[in-house]
Formats: C-alpha cells, structure tokens, sequence
C-alpha cells in the first residue's frame, strides 16, 4: 500500500521516523508530508532517511506545480499523524494555506487522522465540531487519541493513539481482496469515421476509476481496461492498465485477460455500432451526406464460452428509464441476455459526469438491492464487496 503520511506540529511527531520505519518493515511505500511548524519538533532529513522518498514541506519548492493535486494519483491513503487542532480546524472549513491543508482538500481516496494535542485543546468545542465535520461530512477516519500523561504534565484524552493500533487502523482491510484477480473496463469507446472524426459516448470513466481505487486500496489484482476517460488514473505497480479506442480492441483486451480473471467489472460504456466504413482520409462534408451505421459484437456475450468456470461477471446498465419498474425490466433483461451474474443499474440522469450515482444491484435469482444518491466512490465500495461475496458463493457450487 502507498501510504501519504502528513506531519503536523505535535510534540508526538517526533513518533514518525518510527511509525515510517514500522510501515516500511510491512512492504508500505510512504511518502511524507510536513507542515513548517512540524519541522520544529521532527527532522525532514530523519523521515526522508527512513522512507527513502522526498518529503514534502511547501508546495511552491516541488518540481511538479500541480504536487498538491498529484499526489492524489500516487498513493492510496492519507493518514494525518499527528493531527494537530490546526490542521483539524482548516481542513474542516476548507482552508488551504500550507502543503498538507491544500493536498488534503484535493486528496480523494482514503482518508485518517490521528489526533494529538493538549486535553483541553482537543476537548475544546470548536475542536470537536471539527472533527464531526471531518467524520460526518469528508470522510476521514478518525484514530482516537487515548488518555494518559501529556508532555506538558497534564493528564487526560489526547495522546496519540499508539503506533501498532494506528497501523492496525489503516492496514486492517487493506488484504482483504488479496490474491482476487479482477478486470475491470472504464470509460467511453470510439469508432472512426475518417482520422479526425469518430462517435463516441459522454461516459466520463468515474466509476470505473473508483472500482480500481476501492480494489487496489484492499489488497486486489487488478487488469484496468481504459477507453476514452475524462481524468487519466494512475495504476499500482503490481496491476496492470491496457489503454484501447475502439469496442473491438475493448473486445480483445477483455477476452485476452479472461484466463487471469476472477471478478470481470464491465463498467465501461463500449459503443453499440459502429460506422460501416472508416475512411483513410478526412471526408468533405459535401461528400458525407449520411453514415451507414453496423452493429458490434456484444462484449459480455463472447466471453460466455471463454471464461474460466468460477468468474463472475459483473454488468452495468445505464438506462433513459422514467421509473423504476422500467430500469428493472431494462437491466434484468440485459443482465439474461448477456449471461452476467449481476447487473448494477442506473438511471442516466443520476450519474453520467457526475460524481454520484444511485444504483441498484440486480441478480441471476431474482434479488436485488437499492440504494440512496451515493457517491462514486461509496457506489464502489458497495459493487465490489458485493461482488466479492458472490464470487466467494460461486466458487462453492
């Protein structure tokens, strides 16, 4: 796991060389990131030792400008440690004024912070409606701090959690997908009318890249197929990322990773048709006075005699339907026809370019279940382990 560890001015940060060296001792990447306070109470060049990475003290020196918003792609969790009642109180109101509050506000994967401060201070009442808002409303985790004797002879709740229940914390479900071998599609395809003009669809591959998130971040084997996607993910080194264009070359990739899959996740939105000729040359438009449209062949359909005994096959449905009766009709229909064991159906208007999604999961024996407006990542979270369980059903038959 690539872990974001964020240094802020307690006098528990002294505590962080050895949290990074416990981590790295578990096969952890980290990557350190210290407000200018904090310097004062641990050594940049301790944790920069310790994790054999750059650490990150101002955004304005790193050599990438856009750091702040990259860091996002290159690591799988931020795990605030120490947490300071600065940082709670500018993260909870959105203030951006230092290296982690500003990478904090981009940072959209897992997310925890281990508090430690004075009693008093963390039992202030600005302090706690912080940290609800952090729980309740941006989905941190919180470590809670526990009680003890303070550097400053003071005794009570606020000393940082202790170094091995912090890492439990943050470990505990990281392998719970471990040695599942999934592949998952994103995004929209294309097919070409001549060099410069094509058909597509307005999928913008949100959740697909959340699926990958929620997989990697728990242990998974990952093969991510990639159409036409609206923001470039980053894959973990021991995954593997297959960039197509057309529903043909999605075809290929899906059949050709077939052996290796456990969990298929089809949540790309390939294109039904496709031109019926495809021009070498750009066509003038004077000559171009209709398209001849041809149907492509059905992805889930040609992997039914493919496929190893044992994959589960995940199907998705976006449908333009008026209630939920019809979104049922549509999606049990095309989860038969296409031979998947589960379909996760959506109405249109609820999720495309948007970073929500109402879903409802359908299955072969007559199941399903619905949720509230989630977002993408919590939709995730939801598809995958229920997918996971009944892969685990599956393999018992």
């Amino acid at each position: 796991m690539r872990i974001l560890l964020a240094v802020t001015s307690s006098i528990s940060a002294y505590k962080t060389p050895m949290l990074v060296s416990m981590l790295k001792k578990q096969g952890h990447e980290i990557i350190c990131a210290v407000t200018k306070n904090a310097q004062n109470m641990v050594g940049v060049k301790a944790l920069e030792t310790m994790s054999s990475n750059h650490v990150i003290t101002d955004i304005w020196q790193e050599d990438d400008v856009l750091r702040h918003i990259n860091i996002n792609k290159e690591t799988d969790i931020l795990l605030i440690a120490p947490a300071d009642a600065n940082i709670i109180g500018k993260i909870a109101n959105g203030i951006c004024d230092d290296a982690i509050s500003t990478i904090a506000c981009a940072y959209t994967k897992k997310k925890y912070f281990a508090p430690a401060m004075n009693t008093h201070m963390w039992l202030n009442k600005a302090t706690q409606k912080n940290v609800k808002y952090m729980i309740e409303e941006l989905e941190y985790e919180l470590i809670e701090p526990e009680s003890g004797n303070m550097a400053c002879n003071d005794k009570g709740v606020g000393r940082l959690a202790e170094l091995e229940t912090i890492i439990k914390k943050i470990t505990s479900n990281d392998n719970k997908y471990q040695n599942i071998k999934f592949t998952i599609t994103s995004g929209a395809t294309k097919e070409w009318i001549d060099p410069i003009r094509y058909i597509t669809n307005n999928s913008s591959g949100k959740m697909g890249a959340s699926i990958y998130e929620e997989i990697v971040s728990n242990g998974g084997i990952s093969t991510y197929i990639e159409g036409e996607v609206n923001t470039n993910l980053n894959i973990h080194s021991n995954d593997k990322k297959i960039k197509v264009d057309t529903t043909k070359q999605l075809q290929e990739a899906v059949l050709n990773e077939l052996d290796n899959t456990d969990i298929l996740i089809m949540a790309a939105a390939p294109l039904d048709f496709r031109p019926a000729v495809s021009y070498d040359k750009k066509v003038k438009k004077q000559n171009l006075n209709s398209i001849e449209l041809i149907e492509n062949d059905d992805i889930l359909a040609s992997t039914k005699d493919k496929k190893k005994k044992g994959t589960l096959i995940v199907s998705f449905a976006a449908e333009t339907a008026e209630t939920d009766d019809e979104l049922k009709n549509y999606a049990v229909d095309k989860m038969n026809r296409k031979n998947a064991d589960m379909i996760v159906a959506n109405k249109i208007k609820d999720a495309i370019g948007k970073d929500t999604n109402k879903i409802t999961i359908f299955f072969r024996d007559g199941r399903y279940k619905s949720y509230p407006i989630l977002s993408k990542k919590e939709c995730a979270k939801e598809i995958v382990s229920i997918a996971v369980e009944e892969w685990k059903n599956k393999q018992q038959l």
